[in-house]
C-alpha cells in the first residue's frame, strides 16, 4: 500500500520526496527497491505471544529502542508528513512522528483495525479505510478510499501474453498459488497433494510461489508428487517480482487473504481461493476473506480444511464452469475502488502545502 502511494507520488508530483520505512532485509525491502523508491530501515518489535517469557521481559526496552530508531530517522529525513499503514512495523516512525509534531495520516487496510492504528488513530490528522465498514475504528473522522494497489492503472499485458512472458503454455488453464514472502506451508502442502491427483492432465498447468525459505524442500516435494513422465506442467519458484503477469496469466489464484493481495487481485479481476491465515492479529484476515466471498469475487477456505481433495474440487468445479469463472473475474473488479492512492495524496498534499 505503501508503494502504491509512492508511486503515485512519483507519476503525480516528482517533487515530492517519498521515503518508505520498514524492516529491513524481507520482502518488504526488496517490493520498494523493485519499483525504484527510496527505503529506509528501522527496528521494529511485535507483542510477545505470552504473558511470563523473556520476550516480554525485553519488550519495553525493545518497543523504545525502536521508537529511538524512528526518531533518529525522522531527524535525518525532516519530513512535512507521516503516513502509516498499521501493522507493528509502522509502530516505531508513527509514535516518533507524534513526538516530533509531524501531522500523522493512517491507513487501515483491513476489515478489522489493528491494534497500532487503533492507538495511532487517536492523534492522527485523518484515518483512510478500505472498507466501509471497517471493524474497530474509534474515530468519526475517518474516510473511505479503498486499498490502493501498485497495478492500479498499469497497462494489462493480457492471458496469453502473460503466460508466455512466464515461460508458460499460453493456451493451458493456469493456477497460480503463493503464500506470501515467506510461503504458507498449509498451501505448500496442499498444492503437493493436488499435483500428486492431476499428474496425468495435460490440458493444465501452475505456477507456485513456496517462499524463499520453504523453496527447496517444496521443489524436491513437487518433484516426487509428479513422478516420471508426467503430463501436468509445474512451475516452482521461490520468489517473483512480476506478480502482476502470475496474476494476468491465472484462470485462479489461490492465496491469502492479506489486505495486499485482495487489493491486487481485485485492482486486476482475478478469481481467487483465499486461505486466511489462522494466527493473523485479531483473525483478521478471516474477516477480509469473508468479505470478498460475500461480494462474489472469491472463494474461502479456512486453513485447517484445506487440503489437496479440496482444492481438486474447487478447481474442477471452476475449471468446467467458465461463466462462474467470468462472474468471479468480473465482481473481483467491481469490489476494487478506483482511486485510492489519488485520494489519499489529496488530503496528504493539501497538508503539505498549508
Amino acid at each position: 500500500m505503501a508503494v502504491a502511494l509512492a508511486l503515485h507520488y512519483r507519476r503525480t508530483e516528482p517533487d515530492v520526496e517519498v521515503t518508505i520505512s520498514g524492516r529491513g532485509g524481507g520482502g518488504e525491502e526488496k517490493a520498494v527497491a523493485a519499483n525504484g523508491l527510496r527505503f529506509a530501515s528501522v527496528r521494529t518489535v511485535k507483542l510477545p505471544q505470552k504473558k511470563i517469557s523473556l520476550e516480554t521481559a525485553l519488550f519495553p526496552a525493545r518497543l523504545l529502542a525502536a521508537v529511538a530508531d524512528g526518531w533518529r530517522l525522522l531527524g535525518e529525513l525532516k519530513p512535512s508528513v507521516v503516513a502509516g499503514f498499521g501493522g507493528f512495523g509502522s509502530f516505531p516512525v508513527v509514535t516518533a512522528a507524534r513526538l516530533r509534531g509531524i501531522p500523522v495520516y493512517l491507513h487501515e487496510q483491513n476489515a478489522l483495525m489493528g491494534l497500532v492504528n487503533k492507538v495511532a488513530a487517536r492523534f492522527s490528522e485523518k484515518v483512510f479505510v478500505s472498507y466501509e465498514e471497517t471493524e474497530g475504528c474509534p474515530r468519526a473522522d475517518m474516510l473511505f478510499v479503498g486499498n490502493p494497489s501498485r497495478f492500479e492503472g498499469v497497462e494489462k499485458t493480457g492471458k496469453t501474453a502473460a503466460r508466455a512472458a512466464l515461460g508458460l503454455d499460453p493456451e493451458k488453464w493456469t493456477l497460480f498459488s503463493f503464500g506470501g514472502s515467506q510461503g504458507a506451508r498449509s498451501i505448500n502442502k496442499a498444492m503437493r497433494e493436488w499435483i500428486r491427483i492431476n499428474r496425468d492432465k495435460r490440458d493444465m498447468q501452475a505456477i507456485h510461489l513456496a517462499g524463499r525459505g520453504n523453496y527447496e524442500e517444496t521443489r524436491r516435494e513437487f518433484a516426487e508428487a509428479l513422478g516420471e513422465g508426467a503430463a501436468l506442467r509445474v512451475e516452482a519458484r521461490d520468489y517473483l517480482e512480476e506478480m502482476n503477469l502470475a496474476y494476468e496469466a491465472a484462470d485462479l489464484t489461490i492465496c491469502r487473504a492479506g489486505a495486499t493481495s485482495i487489493a491486487e487481485l481485485t485492482s486486476l479481476g482475478v478469481p481467487a481461493l483465499l486461505v486466511p491465515y489462522p494466527f493473523a492479529t485479531g483473525n483478521h484476515q478471516e474477516k477480509n476473506a469473508r468479505r470478498a466471498a460475500e461480494a462474489g469475487a472469491a472463494l474461502m477456505a479456512l486453513d485447517s480444511e484445506l487440503d489437496g481433495n479440496l482444492l481438486h474440487t474447487i478447481v474442477e468445479g471452476l475449471k468446467s464452469d467458465l461463466c462462474k469463472l467470468e462472474e468471479m473475474s468480473r465482481k473481483s473488479r467491481a469490489m476494487y475502488k478506483e482511486g485510492a492512492a489519488a485520494k489519499m495524496a489529496e488530503h496528504i498534499s493539501a497538508r503539505l502545502k498549508a
